[in-house]
């Protein structure tokens, strides 16, 4: 990868199928790569330790620690870097709970590609993208 200009990802999800797809498809454009991807919270704060990633992609309902309390600790541990939470729930709460944590963003896995794709440009470009809240009014 010597050379490689694209934001390097480490993807979190327990559910396989989920990161060879979001993998596929985010290293499909030129502006991103999954360097390494994990199941769970232990295995995944290993990997940003050892690839000391640009951005990870975190789902909230991991087993054990789940996504909320592994960004909290990532944000504790690595300042600067980029988080974003993905999530199946659509409760604002979850949100809510992911902004207080120190995540730049919270994404529905029933959105396309293309919003978490979004988030993460805007998270490259320090802006939050918590489309859940501000669609339902809430100031982010």
């Amino acid at each position: 990868m010597i050379g490689d200009h694209r934001k390097r990802i480490v993807l979190i999800d327990d559910h396989l199928v989920v990161r060879q797809g979001l993998e596929r498809l985010l290293n499909a454009g030129d502006e991103f790569v999954v360097c390494e991807e994990a199941g769970d919270a232990a295995e995944g704060l290993v990997m940003v330790r050892d690839m000391r990633p640009d951005a990870v992609i975190v789902d909230v309902g991991l087993p054990g620690p789940d996504g909320i309390e592994l960004t909290k600790q990532l944000v504790s541990e690595f300042p600067n870097l980029i988080v974003l939470i993905l999530s199946a729930h659509e409760e604002p709460e979850y949100a809510i709970r992911a902004l207080h944590a120190g995540a730049m963003g919270y994404v529905v896995k029933s959105e396309a590609i293309d919003a978490l794709r979004d988030a993460l440009r805007k998270a490259f470009s320090g802006v939050t993208s918590f489309s859940l809240l501000e669609k339902r009014g809430r100031v982010v």
